[in-house]
């Protein structure tokens, strides 16, 4: 009994730094709600999911309705939304593990793994490279000036590689190459085509076979199954609206995959290094800082992660934003934690990201 009375005056002792170490609880459903409640509450957002993931594991809490009816459930873990640009971020994992298989080099002009024809000696892409491609600095605009779609409610829709490689065969930089950050659809899809041809298949193969599979994702895909299908959320514009969902064709390295949360939060693990992976040295390549964004001083471009450093502390992220949808992945491997945001309404939620990554590590965040 004196044993057990010393003990615990010891652990009652214990410096406030020794009780800061013990493992912190996952955020609760109040304490998420308290944060992104009143998104749903108020009508600006009709459905959305947060995944929390931490070595203390993971949890995942929905929000406002999955159907349309004022009675219908909230949207949980297993439900699909459109991802939007955090495809790059897959893109960039293509590349990664093609360098580490010595496939190519990251510095390579991308006319090597093309057509022969399509890049020509005199063409002002001669030089561009796969580095240029995967940090924004090729020069390519945003979308390529050949899209057949007149709706700009989907407005990649009936692209083609055929088609890309036309445009290619004639584009201009409308920067200098290599040098400043121009955001590009036009240069992911380009650098998701030709890895897809350095493998000899298609783009969602590529990554179901070499990211999904490895780690299990069963929901991460561009083709939905009829079970999918059922699960997939419908788009909606800031004023509630329903919008088609988005049919990403020709450019699908720039954002064409539909996932959930249970699957972004084993993403996320994977690439905090909380989920043993084979992956983890590839993703670990694609994080790092290539190019500095100098009109935002604080921003690092990596194989299409966006590396923000607060402080010496380093941020991992994308976000992605297709009609109707708001998607975004933050991480910070330091805390070795990280939030998944998956919304079926148009917007920028960034800043409730950030909340919302205080909550799980525990730490202010900027």
């Amino acid at each position: 009994m004196r044993i057990l009375f010393v003990a615990l005056l010891l652990l009652a002792c214990l410096p406030a730094s020794a009780a800061a170490a013990r493992p912190r609880a996952l955020p609760s459903a109040q304490a998420t709600a308290q944060v992104v409640g009143k998104l749903t509450a108020s009508g600006r957002v009709h459905g959305l999911v947060v995944g929390f993931v931490s070595p203390q594991g993971r949890a995942v809490y929905g929000f406002g309705h999955f159907g349309e009816g004022k009675n219908d459930p909230p949207p949980d873990g297993r439900t699909l939304f459109e991802l939007g640009s955090i495809t790059k971020t897959f893109t960039g994992q293509m590349l990664a593990q093609a360098i580490m298989a010595g496939r190519v080099r990251v510095t390579d002009p991308m006319r090597l793994y093309l057509p022969q024809d399509v890049i020509a000696k005199d063409s002002p892409l001669f030089w561009v490279s796969l580095l240029d491609l995967a940090t924004h600095t090729s020069g390519l605009p945003e979308t390529p000036s050949n899209l057949p779609s007149k709706d700009p409610r989907n407005p990649m829709a009936g692209y083609s590689t055929a088609l890309l490689l036309d445009y290619l065969r004639t584009a201009k930089p409308i920067a200098p190459v290599g040098q400043n950050f121009y955001y590009s659809n036009t240069a992911a899809g380009a650098l998701g085509m030709l890895l897809a041809r350095l493998w000899d298949t298609d783009y969602e193969t590529l990554v179901k076979t070499r990211l999904c599979a490895p780690l299990f994702l069963r929901d991460t895909t561009i083709t939905l199954s009829p079970d999918q299908a059922a699960r997939m959320t419908r788009a909606h514009a800031a004023d509630g609206s329903l919008l088609p969902n988005w049919d990403v064709t020709g450019l699908e390295g720039a954002g064409a995959f539909r996932s959930t949360a249970e699957d972004m939060l084993t993403y996320a693990a994977a690439n905090l290094g909380i989920l043993p992976s084979p992956l983890l040295p590839a993703m670990k390549l694609a994080q790092l800082p290539r190019k500095h964004v100098s009109s935002i001083p604080t921003l690092y471009i990596g194989l299409f992660w966006n590396i923000m450093n607060f402080g010496g502390k380093e941020y991992v992220l994308h976000a992605g934003r297709s009609g109707g949808y708001f998607a975004l992945v933050l991480l910070s491997p330091e805390d070795g934690a990280g939030v998944v945001f998956l919304s079926d309404t148009e917007g920028d939620f960034s800043d409730e990201g950030w909340k919302l990554l205080e909550l799980v590590s525990g730490k202010r965040q900027p």
